[in-house]
């Protein structure tokens, strides 16, 4: 994909900012109702839009036909969207025309994570979107090299003690032994295997029969929807390095999360660990009120080309008011991940905790956050030595907070005043009003300049650029 626009579809009111992408891979960030499942629900309409539509009964006539599946496809709309029908376009094309063959996609969403009684290889294969033809031809084709590549990877990821094993003479039920326990179950595994160890074997399952299925003449798409949730935070980790070594070189990858961790670990992997920085985009989502923003770390917003174009002779003002409130609400959503304060849902709900905080926690060696400071004060209660412990825990948190706080709650006290006065005006075209004047604009930018270096403060050089700013 080179590119996606989306408009009245699912949490999208108003048209999402298209995403350029180039044909790179891309991780996307958003707290939970941001907008990061519609996004994935508009891929799968595009690339299994035939699978989706519901069934219709025989002798069913044309009209009642056409009704079932515009009903079917309303179902997607926006629910307070003024138009009719909503937008889709993939490449600058519309979903409905978009040719898919030459594509092969596949689609991995958490929520289809979930096992019952027994576990077999080809209903697993059916229950996810997953170009695959012919599941139990190709389940009698592969599943020994499945099954050897997934043990091979559970020995890796130091699950030593678990394997699997695929019958293919019982339908390719899935049976998992753990040496250590003594257990070694086709039935009912949920009594006897954590959710954890589950969810890998079968993300290792799936990711394993993708290998397998993968055609060299198609172009390639793996998408990824907070598939780590249940994940022991180690495996995570393996996981990732998995994805990336086995897909990285003839998949375009697409990662959707909520979770702030795993979205900074495989930013430290893509940049550090593989350097394959160039071959990623970053995308943040954000949801404003009920409109949801979309700020790609590529696309930077600079306080001096703002500056310059409020010097220059013929001045926009309304590209100024946009972008100034655009580089505002992007400090501080990058600030709250920093400090891990709060949920990202809206930026008023952000200033309000970060303004009635009398502490936040964190420790710039290392971007250390409050978790590491209660991991620390829980490792000094665990030493079983009560000399001074009262002493040594106060000196622990405060070596946490953050020395600059009042400086930046003072600089966002005034920024929210300006951001109603200037910056909202100016960014809906209010420009025969009053309600601003350039003085205002000036003082704008010298506030989120003050707010930015407090930002940079906390962050390494590596850091800042990988997150736009």
């Amino acid at each position: 994909m080179n590119s996606l626009k989306i408009k009245n579809f699912k949490a999208y009111r108003e048209e999402l900012d298209e995403l350029i992408l180039d044909g790179k891979s891309f991780l996307v960030y958003g707290e939970n109702g941001s907008g990061k499942s519609s996004i994935y629900e508009a891929i799968k309409v595009v690339f299994f839009r035939d699978r989706l539509l519901p069934d219709v009964a025989s002798g069913t006539t044309p009209e009642v036909t056409t009704q079932i599946y515009n009903d079917f496809w309303n179902t997607y709309k926006n629910k307070n969207a003024t138009e009719s029908f909503f937008e889709i376009e993939v490449n600058n094309t519309n979903y409905a025309d978009f040719d898919s063959n030459p594509y092969q996609v596949f689609m991995i969403a958490m929520d289809r994570l979930c096992v019952s009684g027994s576990l077999r290889l080809d209903e697993l294969l059916e229950n996810f979107d997953l170009k695959i033809e012919e599941i139990n031809e190709f389940c009698h084709e592969h599943y020994e090299t499945i099954e050897t590549e997934v043990n091979s990877k559970l020995e890796e990821f130091q699950e030593k003690n678990i394997s699997i094993v695929i019958d293919n003479e019982d339908d390719f039920s899935i049976k998992i032994t753990d040496s250590t326990r003594g257990l070694d179950y086709k039935e009912n595994i949920k009594n006897y295997f954590n959710e954890a160890k589950l969810n890998l074997i079968i993300l290792l399952l799936l990711f394993e029969a993708i290998k397998c299925a993968k055609k060299s003449s198609k172009k390639k798409i793996l998408v990824l929807d907070d598939f780590i949730t249940s994940l022991d935070m180690s495996n995570r980790t393996f996981l990732m390095q998995y994805i990336l070594e086995a897909f990285g070189d003839d998949f375009q990858i697409v990662i959707l999360t909520h979770n702030v961790y795993f979205y900074n670990l495989i930013m430290y992997l893509v940049n550090d660990s593989f350097k394959v920085k160039d071959k990623w985009e970053f995308v943040n989502l954000y949801e404003v009120g009920s409109e949801h923003k979309l700020y790609m770390n590529s696309v930077i917003i600079k306080l001096s080309d703002i500056e310059d174009e409020l010097n220059s002779d013929n001045p926009n003002f309304q590209t100024i008011g946009n972008q100034l409130r655009q580089k505002f609400e992007r400090l501080l959503y990058e600030f709250s991940k920093s400090l891990m304060i709060g949920s990202v849902e809206e930026s008023n709900k952000i200033l309000k905790l970060i303004e009635n905080s009398e502490n936040i926690y964190f420790k710039k060696q290392g971007n250390r956050t409050s978790n590491e400071l209660i991991s620390e004060i829980e490792n000094l209660l665990n030493e079983n030595n009560d000399h001074n412990l009262s002493d040594r825990i106060k000196s622990k948190i405060d070596s946490y907070k953050l020395d600059d706080l009042d400086n930046i709650q003072k600089t966002l006290r005034e920024l929210k005043l300006y951001r109603k006065v200037s910056m909202h005006s100016l960014s809906h075209g209010r420009i025969g009003q009053s309600s601003w004047s350039q003085k205002e604009i000036k003082q704008s930018l010298i506030l989120l300049k003050r707010l930015e270096s407090s930002i940079n403060s906390l962050n390494t050089p590596e850091q800042r650029r990988t997150d736009g700013l």
